[in-house]
């Protein structure tokens, strides 16, 4: 993380994650239903089939992007939100992008170190047109609108394509059940060039808005350290926000612990097995990620700069703390399914010492009302006034004798 004047602290989401506790700390302790509301979540896997007609695979189909019917049309007005910010150590400039072909037709003003262009929820015409002005392959441009793809980075002779996927809590909407939010695994596909950096994203609204207020100060260091820093900036902003997301199943983990303990329910059970299947997903994720940060520090050709590769391995030790974090809680997972046989079986074993001394108790009531139900002719006691009573004493006799002695032993919860 930046020091000094690049503090990267996310203030913008501080507002969603206080949210998200809020709403943690609302949920009552003991009740597995709104444990299982606590999270939600829509992580992917790479490949896996997608809404999104534009983002699906056929299998066999030609590669790249020049044979969809799609490239050749524009999008609908305000379906694909465009960005940009232009800036030096002492100007900046930012805006909307209204006219996509007049805006990649202009040249780049002499006074602009960085241009950082931002897309969201990409169109295949309008990658078509990034494509054709930045000259990137057209396998490139396959994978940016193929959502998911697994987290990468590849270099080319003129540009780096990176892969990697954004982490973040967001708000619930009014037809999610989730009760504290929604967690969202969104690709971001990154092309650096010398000058430009440009970053498409599935859908509008990202983790960057600390790095845009840092941009509209003059002589910070973001400012004067190029394209390179900026991407750097980036990754950083993506890989820091992973913590809050796994403060969250923490919290999570920890009333589950407590829930399963007072109360282990079947949709307790599910709830324990749906949180293993999410970190198992982050797994999958982040793992990758830390190959892409480990890549950009290695690489020789200068074109992270070397005011950069210091600040990368920084953001590498971070996706390796990420990686041992979760790890730990697919551990405590684990541990949360062998509490929840424990006790389960404790539960049980309860319930079956109840039903045994309530048997116990009955037995010799059941063997003195089975010898005086025979049938015989001469029994002495059925003639006498005194008989009913006293045999109803010697009920009342077995039954505190034997509670009394069971409680003795410490079998009804009392010390032996």
């Amino acid at each position: 993380m930046t020091k000094g004047d690049d503090s990267t602290i996310d203030s913008s989401n501080d507002k969603t994650i206080n949210s998200m506790n809020d709403r943690a700390a609302g949920v009552v302790m003991g009740t597995a239903g709104n444990s299982a509301n606590l999270l939600g979540s829509t992580l992917g896997l790479s490949g896996t089939r997608q809404s999104n007609p534009y983002n699906r695979v056929t299998p066999g189909e030609l590669p790249g992007i020049e044979h969809l019917l799609d490239v050749s049309v524009p999008p609908e007005s305000g379906s694909v939100s465009i960005s940009y910010i232009d800036y030096s150590a002492t100007k900046l400039e930012m805006g909307e992008v209204t006219d996509l072909d007049e805006f990649l037709a202009k040249p780049l003003p002499d006074w602009i170190t960085t241009r950082w262009i931002n897309v969201s929820h990409p169109h295949p015409y309008v990658i078509n047109q990034f494509r054709h002005h930045f000259a990137f392959h057209t396998l490139t441009a396959e994978d940016v609108m193929h959502i998911p793809q697994r987290p990468r980075v590849e270099f080319f002779d003129d540009h780096v394509f990176v892969v990697l996927r954004m982490l973040q809590l967001v708000e619930c909407v009014p037809d999610n059940t989730s009760a504290g939010g929604v967690l969202d695994a969104e690709q971001v596909s990154l092309l650096l060039y010398d000058k430009v950096l440009i970053t498409f994203q599935e859908k509008p609204g990202d983790v960057w808005q600390p790095i845009r207020e840092r941009l509209q100060k003059d002589n910070v260091r973001i400012r004067k350290s190029g394209t390179g820093y900026l991407l750097y900036a980036l990754l950083d902003a993506m890989v820091d926000h992973c913590f809050p997301v796994l403060e969250q199943y923490g919290d999570l983990l920890e009333e589950l612990e407590l829930i399963t303990l007072e109360k282990p329910t079947p949709e307790v059970l599910h709830r324990i097995h749906a949180v293993k299947r999410e970190l198992s997903l982050l797994r999958r994720i982040v793992w990758p990620m830390r190959e892409v940060v480990d890549q950009l520090y290695r690489e020789e050709d200068g074109r992270m700069g070397e005011v950069t590769k210091p600040y990368l391995r920084d953001v590498y030790e971070h996706t390796i703390q990420i990686v041992e974090i979760i790890e730990s809680y697919r551990e405590m997972v684990s541990g949360l399914t062998d509490l929840y046989m424990s006790a389960v079986s404790n539960r049980m074993n309860e319930i079956m010492k109840v039903l045994t001394i309530m048997s116990s108790v009955f037995i010799p009531l059941t063997f003195v009302a089975g010898v005086y139900g025979m049938n015989f002719a001469y029994m002495p006691e059925l003639t006498q006034r005194w008989a009913y009573p006293a045999i109803w004493g010697v009920f009342i006799l077995l039954t505190v004798g034997m509670i009394f002695f069971f409680k003795r032993r410490g079998w009804l919860g009392g010390d032996r």
